[in-house]
């Protein structure tokens, strides 16, 4: 592939994020949707329909197979992401998957290390580190307008909002590795994480429950539908959370048509200012309206103030995040940029989850190494 050639990309998996990922391809010249591949013969034809890739494939062994196909786009259940991830790289193409890179921190370490040794670029999706608020908020830090972060709060709340997924695989273990932590925990937690620095996580103390199955029906629950925690990190910063698809919220939780109650809203804390963004979802998922506040000391004053995120040009917010998203996995291909999501962080977000998981089993605090 030379640089000057458009990455030629497939896409297994063509639910909602497939779809976006093909969006988000069609309006970069760094890549094409190349290939598709599902086994729903229904949704194949629908979405070749729409994004005219030059293959489709019913068979993902098949599709490793062509040569010209430089790149795999994985938006699968999470039991799939690992072994997909894995047979991609193997057969030399790069791969970007969608959260959760994998069910836990064994999968991706070997991800990340068949990557490296391979020379591929390994990507895990996490299109919101590239919203506008996010941006925003990033630049004011990266100024250095708070200071040393020292603390951030973190939360993915929903009042009803259990989700479940073709056949129930949502809330069924062996197929989504977890519940509210591993689907919603993993964005709350990886957006303070990245605004603070992306740290190294020391230990976590977190408590999960499972208080709402009777909300939703489905054939297996067995997992978490609320987790609550905190995480310390190297540099001596501490992370609290809290993540739930249904609980009892007051009402200084929004409204959400789709989910009941629903917010997503991350604080960090410095001794210059603190910061806070905070994403409201639409129904559709297509926006998502976001604030950036910001509370700074000015002589022994605190001034709340209002940062201006990105200008969309009428953009539907997801398209926009997909879009930036993509692109950097693209550059990151070419050797133009480093990537902003990095397997090694892959490996670091998914030890922190076990060690969740693992601290909830055991009712202490667990250490990672």
């Amino acid at each position: 592939m030379s640089v000057s050639n458009s990455i030629n990309v497939g896409i297994v998996g063509l639910g909602w994020p497939g779809e976006r990922h093909a969006e988000a391809l069609n309006a970069s010249p760094l890549g094409v949707v190349y290939a598709a591949c599902d086994l729903n013969a229904e949704r194949l034809k629908a979405f070749a329909d729409a994004f005219a890739p030059k293959r489709t494939f019913a068979n993902f062994d098949e599709m490793l197979l062509d040569s010209e196909l430089d790149a795999i786009v994985i938006g699968l259940p999470n039991a799939l992401h690992y072994p997909f991830s894995l047979k991609a790289l193997q057969a030399g193409k790069h791969v970007l998957c969608e959260k959760p890179p994998t069910m836990n921190a064994g999968q991706m370490r070997t991800l990340h290390e068949e990557a490296r040794n391979r020379g591929l670029i390994y990507y895990f999706g996490r299109q919101m580190r590239f919203s506008p608020g996010m941006q925003a908020a990033k630049r004011v830090i990266v100024e250095r307008r708070l200071g040393e972060i020292y603390f951030a709060e973190t939360m993915w709340v929903r009042s009803r909002g259990t989700p479940t997924g073709l056949d129930g695989w949502f809330t069924d273990r062996s197929k989504a590795g977890g519940g509210a932590m591993i689907d919603l925990g993993v964005h709350a937690i990886d957006a303070a994480w990245y605004l603070m620095g992306t740290p190294q996580p020391r230990a976590v103390s977190a408590q999960t429950y499972q208080k709402f199955p009777q909300l939703v029906e489905s054939k297996v629950f067995d997992v978490e539908d609320n987790a609550y925690g905190m995480i310390r990190f190297e540099s001596g910063a501490t992370l609290l959370f809290k993540v739930c698809w249904s609980a009892n919220l007051t009402d200084d939780i929004p409204l959400s048509p789709k989910r009941g109650r629903s917010l997503l809203s991350t604080t960090v804390y410095g001794p210059k200012g603190s910061l806070r963004v905070t994403d409201v979802f639409n129904i559709d998922r297509s926006t998502c309206p976001s604030a950036v506040a910001l509370f700074e000391d000015k002589g022994g004053e605190l001034v709340r103030s209002e940062i201006p995120a990105q200008d969309l040009r009428g953009d539907p917010l997801r398209a926009h995040e997909f879009a930036e998203q993509d692109k950097n996995f693209l550059r990151c291909i070419r050797g133009e940029e480093s990537a902003v999501n990095s397997s090694s962080q892959a490996v670091q977000l998914m030890e922190v989850l076990d060690a969740i998981y693992r601290s909830s089993q055991l009712g202490k605090e667990v250490l990672i190494s």
